[in-house]
């Protein structure tokens, strides 16, 4: 006597057990022995939808009626948002319904089927009303309008960053890398004069891509700089963390078919709103012609674009490498314009961080053993591959266990002992 409606119908045909086969097939007769007594209805997911009708003969005869109902667009969502502050007895500040035309338009952009449409739009709401509750909650008088009053910061509330960041003072931590730096000094000017002009109405660019290449050997930096470039972008309110996703080809390309897009694709959801940082990226193209790697190089490259508001990706590893790794899909380098070369370090400048690596740990190096570690890093600069700042970590650590070794033979060590690297604790790695 009336209708029967089943939400997520596709999913009587999932999982084992066979108990959702019985439920079809029961159904399926029910439709027939109630013909003009009954209607149902069947929702769920396009696709999905599309491969449950399929599970049983029967089913697709017995709904001829297929209605499609496609995805709201941001107009629609802004529409549906206000209506529902409407209903609730609000108003929009004039100054706040471009804010949430804004954020509902970049929400829209950034969704997916399970979180988007008209769900997007109330939960989005829900969060608007709590902010809004916050902010007067502390406010002693409050007039009966602004009880009700929608402002630009209860839709995008002001982000709290990091005090005291200062861009210079974390370059201090990081030895030589002029160009580098002066680089991200611009890159950090060109922000500030964005968010200036945004705040002015000027028009900015909103097609900008801050997705990143760093080139070089290993041990030049490339990490310190990327953690200092993710702290950076959130303080400038660019992403929303500072957290920055460390991976390799390992963490992203899987060994059977249909697994690397999966597994690529949750490593992207875990660096959303943050910095994902890939080192030796090149590896994603050098396996053979049925390799994995080639498909989450497409993945990475679909959803660096589908994400590109929440999502800066850093692709890292050596130059020549990276530069025929940029070859193998035609549509990379047109998306990292921020291309950074590393520098090897230069012998003084080994010589600083090998001082600063030892004073960290409690040590210092006697007069013979600096000159010996020059030396050393004389000869070792301008090989292929060299290790840099790598390079003088592993000298560190077989300095310290040859002292030990050395100092082991006697049993009254003095704290000058104790601290002091000879230079017959310096030997080449």
């Amino acid at each position: 006597g009336g209708v029967l409606f089943i939400d997520e119908a596709y999913a009587l045909s999932e999982g084992g057990g066979g108990f959702g086969k019985e439920a079809i097939d029961t159904l399926v007769k029910h439709i027939e022995d109630f013909r003009g007594e009954i209607v149902i209805v069947l929702a769920g997911y396009k696709k999905e939808m599309a491969d449950f009708l399929k599970t049983n003969s029967g089913l697709q005869s017995r709904f001829p009626l297929v209605i499609d109902f496609p995805d709201y667009t941001a107009d629609e969502l802004c529409a549906i948002a206000k209506k529902i502050i409407s209903a609730k007895g609000f108003t929009l500040a004039d100054t706040a319904e471009p804010v949430l035309k804004e954020q509902i338009a970049l929400a829209h952009k950034t969704s997916d089927a399970a979180s988007g449409n008209g769900r997007m739009a109330r939960n989005i709401v829900e969060n608007i009303m709590r902010n809004q509750s916050a902010r007067i909650a502390d406010d002693a008088e409050v007039t009966k309008e602004e009880l009700t009053e929608i402002r630009p910061d209860d839709i995008r509330v002001p982000r709290i960053v990091q005090a005291g960041f200062n861009l210079e003072k974390e370059f201090g931590k990081i030895v030589g890398l002029g160009d580098v730096k002066d680089y991200i000094r611009s890159l950090e000017a060109r922000l500030r004069i964005q968010s200036e002009r945004k705040k002015l109405g000027l028009h900015t660019d909103s097609a900008q891509t801050l997705h990143m290449i760093f080139k070089g050997n290993p041990g030049t930096g490339k990490t310190m700089i990327a953690r200092t470039v993710a702290d950076l972008l959130y303080n400038l309110g660019v992403i929303n963390t500072n957290k920055l996703i460390e991976t390799d080809r390992a963490g992203l390309v899987a060994g059977y078919v249909g697994q690397t897009a999966i597994k690529t694709t949750d490593k992207i959801n875990e660096a959303m709103d943050g910095v994902l940082f890939i080192d030796e990226a090149y590896s994603l193209s050098q396996g053979g012609a049925n390799d994995f790697g080639r498909e989450a190089i497409d993945t990475l490259v679909k959803l660096m674009d589908d994400h590109r508001e929440r999502l800066v990706v850093m692709l890292a590893g050596y130059s020549r490498n990276m530069d025929d790794f940029l070859r193998t899909n035609p549509g990379l380098k047109s998306r990292f314009p921020n291309i950074i070369e590393f520098p090897d370090y230069s012998p003084d400048e080994l010589m600083l961080i090998a001082d600063n690596t030892y004073a960290a740990k409690g040590y210092a190096l006697s007069g013979a053993a600096k000159l010996k570690l020059w030396d050393i890093f004389q000869n070792a600069v301008g090989r292929e591959a060299f290790g840099n700042g790598r390079y003088v970590r592993n000298l560190f650590e077989r300095s310290i266990n040859k002292q030990a070794l050395r100092l082991s033979k006697d049993t009254d060590l003095t704290r000058e002992e104790l601290i002091a690297i000879e230079a017959e604790d310096i030997e080449e790695v």
